[in-house]
């Protein structure tokens, strides 16, 4: 099992055109002004023009995006919580 400490991230990007990034679990939403990515170290939003999904390797978790990317933009993954537990907090 990997521990926070043994997890790695690698993000790559050239000329702010060609954007990949690894530990991608799932691709929450995409148009060509955004893409939203939900990695192993939370969400990571990919703001630009032009932005298209290229290559994604369901294997390693890696995606390939390109177009012009002007922001990235990171959050934390925040776990649900039930109705009544925030209720009572």
């Amino acid at each position: 099992m990997e521990t926070e400490a043994m997890k790695r991230q690698r993000l790559t990007l050239e000329n702010r055109a060609d954007f990949t990034v690894d530990s991608v679990e799932n691709v929450e939403s995409f148009s060509d002004m955004e893409i939203l990515l939900k990695t192993g170290f939370g969400m990571l939003k990919v703001s630009g023009s032009g932005l298209k999904l290229g290559d994604l390797s369901v294997e390693n978790g890696s995606v390939t995006l390109t177009g012009r990317i002007d922001c990235l933009e990171f959050s934390a993954v925040r776990e649900k919580q039930s109705f009544f537990k925030g209720l009572f907090k």
